[in-house]
C-alpha cells in the first residue's frame, strides 16, 4: 500500500529539524536509523532532509526506532514549534493523550458527537492547568530529580501499560457480568 506524503507546507522544515535533533539526542547515526527502518542509507537521508516522502508510516517507524513521540513530531510541524518533538521525546506526552483519546473514541463511538464544546474546553483547560501546577511545584520537581526519576517512558512500556489497563478493565467488566 502506497502512503501519500504528509502535506506540511512550511512545517516540513520544522519536521526535518525535529527528526535530526531526535536522532542526535538518541546518539544514533543516519545509518543506525536506516537499518532500523529497513531502508537504504540514501533513502533515509532523503527522508530526514525532507526530499523523500514524509509519510505517516515513515514517521511512526522513525518514532519507534528512536523511541520518540510520533504525534509530537507531527504537531510540532503543525503548531510551528520545532522544540515540541524534543520536549515530548521522553515523556510521550502527545502519544499518551492520543492513546487515551483512541480508547475513549473506541468505547463511545458516535456518542462523541453529543459532547458539548464548552464542556470539552473547560475540561481540557482544568487538565492543562493541573499539569502546569505540577510543573510549577519546584519542591516536588527537585525531590523527584534528586530521587533519580527521569520522567521518560519507552514506547513499548507505554503500550504494555495500556494493554494491561485494558485487560484489567475487561476482567472487571466480566466479573460484573457474572
Amino acid at each position: 500500500m502506497k502512503h501519500s506524503p504528509i502535506e506540511a507546507d512550511g512545517g516540513a522544515r520544522i519536521l526535518t529539524q525535529s527528526l535530526r535533533a531526535i536522532r542526535k539526542k538518541r546518539g544514533m547515526t543516519a545509518s543506525d536509523i536506516a537499518t532500523a527502518l529497513g531502508m537504504p542509507l540514501r533513502t533515509y537521508q532523503e527522508f530526514e532532509s525532507g526530499r523523500g516522502p514524509l509519510t505517516h508510516q515513515r514517521l511512526f517507524a522513525f518514532a519507534e526506532a528512536t523511541d520518540a513521540d510520533p504525534f509530537a513530531l507531527l504537531l510540532g510541524a503543525i503548531f510551528g514549534q520545532p522544540d515540541l518533538a524534543m520536549d515530548c521525546a521522553d515523556t510521550k506526552f502527545c502519544m499518551i493523550i492520543m492513546m487515551y483519546f483512541e480508547q475513549f473514541a473506541d468505547e463511545r463511538r458516535g456518542d462523541i458527537a453529543y459532547l458539548d464544546p464548552p464542556n470539552l474546553a473547560g475540561g481540557f483547560d482544568r487538565l492543562f492547568k493541573e499539569f502546569g501546577a505540577k510543573l510549577d511545584d519546584r519542591e516536588r520537581f527537585l525531590q523527584n530529580w534528586l530521587a533519580g526519576r527521569t520522567g521518560s517512558i519507552g514506547l513499548s512500556a507505554l503500550r504494555q501499560r495500556m494493554v494491561n489497563r485494558s485487560d484489567r478493565k475487561a476482567d472487571g467488566s466480566r466479573k460484573e457480568d457474572s
